[in-house]
């Protein structure tokens, strides 16, 4: 074989044995069509095929994102929202989503559209602001149960912008200031009353201690004060019985007269402490010395 048939015969193999052989990757499947009716699914890998009578379609089985495109919607408040999102598909019937529908994508886009006016539509403007979780959960629900006869599993879905009109989003920045401003005049408020009820709490607390110091102190005075007055009519009378013990033993044995006793009396009532002798101690003292 000369060098021009073996390259002659090397072009023809290069034009032949792609159209018997085609490749599926990973993450792909082929549907396989014998005269354009479905046959047989292959699996990723090399398909031997019949040029002109078998063609193969691939169909991809990864996970995949649609941008829904953004779009004006009315909320219950008749408040309008440019509104968009993102939905995240999984082909898990190929042959359903290639042969039940003509574009599944295109198809899943409008659904989710007309599924997002729809949730929105029964909502008021703060409600929709507020409850974005609650939004995407609904939106799952109704594309996961419309779009399971295609053979298409929706796996989530997120709003991306939602959005009200330019007055609207001033308006609501302004409350919001005013808010703020509310807040902080009412805690301010709330901390200059708590200052002054501990303020007043604690001048309460201190003419409490300072009337209980003043009635401790006067408890102490008088409790002092009568001790002392004890000890000084303790002192007097044993000083009493002292000098009548003396003046005793000085006249003992003799007969003291009534003039004697004036003068013990006298002397008993002399120097610096005074000693004012009634009746009955006169009469006693007349007694022990026999004096009538």
């Amino acid at each position: 074989m000369d060098g021009s048939t073996l390259i002659v015969l090397l072009v023809i193999l290069a034009i032949v044995v792609p159209m018997f052989i085609k490749k599926v990757n990973q993450g792909e499947v082929g549907l396989i069509e014998f005269l354009g009716k479905y046959t047989k699914t292959a699996n990723p890998g090399i398909v031997f095929l019949f040029p002109g009578i078998e063609t193969l379609r691939k169909i991809d089985i990864r996970e995949q994102v649609i941008n829904v495109p953004e779009q004006q919607i009315i909320t219950r408040d008749n408040v309008g929202v440019a509104v968009d999102g993102i939905v995240y598909i999984q082909i898990n019937d190929p042959t359903k989503a290639q042969y039940e529908i003509s574009n599944v994508f295109m198809a899943v886009i409008n659904l989710a559209q007309t599924s997002l006016r729809s949730v929105l539509g029964t909502m008021a403007l703060d409600e929709t602001l507020s409850n974005r979780e609650t939004i995407n959960a609904k939106l799952l629900e109704s594309l996961d149960r419309e779009t399971g006869k295609w053979g298409v599993k929706v796996m989530r879905v997120e709003i991306k912008k939602l959005e009200p009109p330019k007055d609207i989003q001033d308006s609501m920045s302004k409350q919001m200031k005013a808010e703020r401003e509310k807040r902080a005049l009412i805690l301010e408020a709330e901390g200059y009353k708590q200052s002054q009820i501990t303020k007043n709490e604690g001048d309460k607390q201190a003419k409490i201690l300072q009337a209980e110091g003043e009635r401790q102190s006067q408890i102490l005075q008088a409790e002092w004060q009568a001790q002392a007055t004890v000890a000084i009519a303790e002192a007097d009378a044993k000083a009493l019985e002292l000098q009548s013990n003396a003046a005793q033993e000085f006249f003992k044995g003799q007969a003291v007269t009534k003039e004697q006793l004036k003068v013990i009396e006298n002397a008993l009532g002399g120097g610096n402490t005074k000693y004012v002798l009634d009746s009955d101690i006169l009469t006693s003292i007349s007694k022990s010395f026999g004096i009538k």
